[in-house]
């Protein structure tokens, strides 16, 4: 009998153990398509629009009337988009923490938002 007491709170450890475990959750498929105003502007408005609305010290302005004017107009000799290489954009070096001070601050945006600005942006980064 105290065998398989034994037996049984070993199992029951390793099984508890082992439940425990998860993987990542699954990451969002990015579009085949993606546009400005229904994709991009949308992680703009969710992660970046509370610090980024047009105030003098806060540059790019990305509120949906300003975003893309914002991000491909040349401020200080330079943009923050270069259409067709987002691994040469300020936009994307900031957004990755890579060569830019990351953001937003508090945190990496996920992997499946960064792949949609990056495939916006070496699409052509378009105003659509």
């Amino acid at each position: 009998m105290k065998k398989i007491v034994q037996f049984i709170m070993v199992a029951s450890t390793g099984l508890l153990f082992t439940s425990c475990y998860y993987d990542e959750l699954p990451q969002e498929p990015v579009p085949a398509t993606v546009t400005m105003h229904t994709d991009v502007q949308k992680i703009f408005d969710r992660n970046c629009v509370g610090c980024h609305k047009g105030a003098a010290n806060t540059a790019p302005n990305l509120t949906s009337a300003n975003a893309y004017t914002s991000l491909t107009t040349e401020l200080n000799g330079e943009t923050f988009v270069t259409p067709g290489d987002a691994s040469g954009s300020i936009l994307y070096q900031a957004m990755t923490g890579n060569g830019a001070p990351q953001m937003p601050p508090n945190g990496a945006l996920s992997s499946t938002k960064l792949k949609i600005v990056e495939k916006w942006i070496n699409d052509g980064a378009l105003n659509n």
